[in-house]
């Protein structure tokens, strides 16, 4: 956050023409501030060259160039720029703000997204990035914090053109923007080459790549090691790491990310296209035989939004529901004509029950998150699972939740519990286990992972220190001594024991694995299992609205 030195700054240097109010982030190209327009007396997003660059008059020329070449850039998905100048040493451009948060937060906040949401989310941007490039200018810094959605209408919007050329212009120790962007830049850009339009494609496609599974393509602290993937390695393919996107919208993604700019889409136009085609084709998943009753009102729900034609609620008025079938829940003719009776166009209700149907699919299973294999270790460094649980758990049932881990890992632990969010971690030196349980969009969402780095320590420490340091230095020293000190000898004789006990490690390690791997999945299961006991006991003591009709909700109106 701002110092307040650095918000007294720049509040008492324009202080003639904007009330600044609050600092509402920050890169390594500039800081953005809250503040008020005295003259329109409007609210706006205010983005300040840092000081500690703007003594450079490359940098902020080129700063307030790029600022006014984005200005010219007219379209509803791109935040508009309404002024660029520099006023008593502050350098700023000033922008429509945006009330929401960025793609980056949401997935921070929520893992990885539906298919659905992202796609609309990529259909926005894709269209805004074809609209700058089809005026000359590419973006060069598509990434999910750059990626705002409106809280009122989940319209996304880009913004930040042409601060990655200001970059370019900047001391590289000044900037932190590499090391924000790094993961989604394009291998010409990496290598520094000329870019164009499919550039663009590429960084959007690893927007779609993270917003969908959670995890960037390439992940390594370093961010030299993350650009070297980008132009060495060719990307996971989005299906190994998030094997409920449908499989046409995965390879969308994947053609994204190829590395011949050639071999991706030549414009955001076509992306977007393929997109739209890819959510098109026909899905493998039959209908559920029956849904459950807060599943039934979710598709009554989503069809009434399709029949208004905008993402906004419905409100829901009492009114008669449906009558159950003899067994639980309403099968889906029941859901359909009771829908129909509604007032709700019959091609509305079907697209609800298909969306919910493939939604269903990423439901109940335990998907493994960890990291890739370490290849000195064997094994990952950590172990994540999630899995996701139909409906939301009341938060006054986190504590059959705690109770749950306290009895499958034998360890009370430290509970925090914050909104409709549940952590727990271990207490247990030896083992950090750690369980997040959150409630969102009609699902409860369990995490489970345990860290393994001090492990690591105590297996390869012990064994090759104590068998490949001991050992290994009474074998050099009696073959150095057989062999008078001949080291040609002795030396790959001392390498070939301290090899030997690496592999004992790594063997010991990979099996130690495996176990933890069992006992989180059991632990991952169990939660999963209590979870749901508790979200249908709460169901069955509470009895749920129907659809609303049309001639309901015009009264609403």
């Amino acid at each position: 956050m701002a110092t307040p030195s650095e918000l007294a700054t720049v509040a008492t240097a324009l202080v003639a023409q904007y009330v600044v109010e609050r600092e509402l982030g920050r890169g390594g190209m500039g800081v953005v501030y809250l503040a008020r327009d005295r003259m329109l007396d409007r609210l706006v997003a205010l983005k300040t060259l840092p000081a500690h660059i703007a003594g450079d008059e490359r940098v902020r020329e080129r700063f307030l160039r790029e600022a006014r070449t984005a200005a010219n850039l007219s379209h509803p998905n791109i935040v508009p720029i309404h002024r660029a100048d520099e006023i008593n040493g502050v350098v700023f451009f000033v922008m429509g703000f945006v009330d929401g948060e960025s793609l980056a937060d949401r997935v921070r906040e929520r893992g990885p997204l539906p298919a659905e949401e992202v796609v609309g989310i990529l259909g926005d941007v894709a269209d805004a990035l074809d609209a700058a490039h089809q005026r000359g200018v590419v973006h060069r810094d598509v990434k999910a914090e750059n990626i705002l959605l409106a809280r009122s209408t989940g319209q996304a919007m880009v913004t930040d053109f042409g601060i990655a050329r200001v970059a370019e212009a900047a001391p590289m120790t000044a900037t932190g923007m590499v090391l924000g962007s790094v993961h989604y830049m394009s291998p010409e850009q990496a290598l520094g080459e000329s870019v164009d339009a499919r550039s663009d494609v590429y960084s959007l496609g690893v927007v779609a790549f993270h917003a969908l599974s959670g995890r960037f393509p390439f992940e390594n602290d370093s961010a030299s090691a993350v650009v070297i993937a980008h132009v060495t390695r060719p990307a996971p393919p989005l299906a190994s790491l998030a094997p409920d996107v449908p499989p046409a919208l995965a390879a969308v993604v994947d053609r994204c990310l190829a590395k011949d700019p050639a071999a991706r889409f030549d414009s955001c136009r076509a992306l977007r296209a393929a997109v739209d085609a890819a959510m098109r084709e026909p899905r493998t998943p039959a209908a559920p035989d029956r849904f459950s009753d807060s599943e039934a009102m979710r598709v009554f729900d989503r069809a009434a939004r399709l029949e208004q034609g905008t993402r906004s609620e419905v409100a829901p008025l009492p009114a008669p529901r449906p009558a159950p079938t003899a067994s639980s829940g309403y099968d889906v003719e029941t859901v359909r004509n009771a829908a129909r009776e509604a007032g709700i166009p019959i091609e509305h209700i079907d697209r609800a029950i298909a969306e919910r149907t493939r939604r269903s699919t990423a439901v109940g299973t335990l998907v493994d998150r960890s990291r890739p294999s370490s290849f000195w270790t064997g094994a990952p460094l950590a172990l994540t699972y999630e899995i996701a649980v139909e409906g939301e758990m009341s938060e006054r049932d986190f504590d059959r939740v705690a109770e749950t881990i306290r009895l499958t890992l034998g360890e009370t632990g430290m509970v925090t519990a914050v909104g409709r969010s549940l952590t727990w971690s271990s207490t247990d030196q030896n083992r950090k286990t750690s369980v997040s349980v959150s409630v969102r969009d009609g699902r409860t969402v369990v995490f489970v992972g345990e860290k393994l780095t001090s492990m690591v320590g105590g297996v390869f420490g012990g064994i090759m220190g104590g068998f490949g340091g001991g050992v290994g230095g009474a074998v050099f020293g009696a073959v150095m001594s057989a062999t008078q000190g001949n080291p040609a000898i002795g030396l790959p004789a001392w390498l070939g024991v301290v090899a030997s006990s690496w592999g004992i490690a790594r063997f010991t390690y990979g099996r130690v694995v495996r176990s933890r791997r069992e006992s989180l999945r059991g632990l991952g299961e169990q939660i999963a299992a209590e979870i749901r006991d508790t979200i249908a006991a709460r169901a069955r003591r509470r009895p749920l609205p129907r659809p609303v009709s049309s001639d309901e909700r015009e009264r609403v109106r």
